[in-house]
């Protein structure tokens, strides 16, 4: 794969902020490398052109973090530049996977940073290094972890699975967010706050047998959540899949006694995602005519000119080569034609 491609679009896209249009979030890194993924290179500089023209400078530093004060630069985006430099420092000290396992042990509790493009783009960052390590990755990845840290969110309760409830139960008894804000994915996921029942139902989900089955699992019940309920909000319904399986893509360079933390964290953002807008009515769907042309569905993704498109069927792709499952093909054509 063309990876020099993929280091240039990092150093062009390295001069735009992390967020854009009042909290949207910057998904050019994240795509770009999507789209490299999806075989197609060839339209990588094309999209990131038309893309960039949208974005805002990148920010600048405030004042520096350090060893002994990072704990309550949480959760500051004004700080982001600051979050940028101090993890810089630390890639330059320490090999990547070190500082990745530090942070991400660090960062879990508030893994729906951003509305889980944080994690998201820690996790395409470290793909990109897994076909070898370059400054350019390097600093993508400390990006991606900067963002996750400067939008540290912590949801209510305490993201742990000790229940005897299967996924597809206690998605079932999450109860909803009825009314309450509308914008942002992450100001509504903050009013779950006032959802009374909302802490329990995330811990009544059985502990998982196995962490990267689990995921997948998690994965593919979001895949059918979108399709019963993308016609209402598919943006949130998109990420109730990106996201486990960007934490499925960075599970190896994890130490295992991270991985069921990681696990536990995730689904509580999947519950609280069905939470704050599960409440509505659900499409029947049938995945008896799902495609099976590949080809079909990264045109049709690409086409959109979409990021959310692009990355989606980017991730159901992968996740059917791991599961053979065609409710992934489904939902990937169903996001072409919903955002083309």
């Amino acid at each position: 794969m063309p990876f020099d491609l993929l280091d240039g679009t990092y150093e062009r896209l390295s001069d735009t902020g992390p967020e854009y249009g009042g909290g949207l979030s910057n998904h050019g890194p994240m795509a770009a490398e999507a789209l490299l993924r999806l075989g197609r290179p060839e339209a990588i500089e094309t999209w990131v052109t038309g893309y960039i023209t949208g974005l805002e400078d990148a920010p600048h530093a405030r004042s520096p973090i350090t060893d002994s004060t990072w704990r309550e630069a949480l959760g500051a985006l004004d700080r982001v530049a600051d979050w940028e430099t101090y993890l810089d420092r630390q890639f330059r000290d320490s090999p990547w996977p070190d500082v990745l396992a530090r942070w991400w042990e660090r960062l879990l509790p508030g893994i729906s940073a951003g509305a889980t493009h944080g994690v998201i783009r820690t996790a395409h960052a470290v793909r990109a290094l897994d076909d070898g390590e370059t400054p350019e990755r390097v600093a993508e990845l400390a990006r991606g972890l900067a963002y996750w840290a400067a939008r540290y969110a912590v949801l209510p309760g305490r993201a742990l699975t000790v229940g005897t409830a299967s996924l597809g139960q206690a998605l079932a008894a999450v109860p909803f967010l009825v009314g309450g804000p509308s914008g942002l994915i992450t100001t509504r996921l903050a009013a779950l706050d006032g959802v009374e029942g909302f802490p329990e139902s995330v811990a009544r989900l059985e502990p998982p047998d196995a962490v990267p089955a689990a995921l997948d699992a998690l994965t593919a019940v979001f895949a059918r959540a979108y399709l019963e309920r993308g016609h209402q909000f598919p943006i949130p319904y998109i990420h109730g899949v990106t996201a486990p399986a960007a934490v499925r893509m960075v599970l190896p360079h994890l130490p295992s006694a991270q991985w069921r933390p990681s696990f536990d964290g995730i689904w509580q953002v999947a519950a609280a995602i069905q939470s704050a807008y599960g409440d509505g009515p659900v499409r029947p769907i049938s995945v008896g005519g799902a495609t099976t042309d590949r080809d079909a569905l990264i045109d049709r993704a690409v086409g959109t000119n979409d990021e959310h498109a692009i990355k989606f069927t980017e991730a159901c792709l992968r996740q059917y080569d791991q599961l053979l499952d065609p409710i992934f093909l489904l939902a990937a054509e169903d996001v072409g034609e919903r955002l083309g």
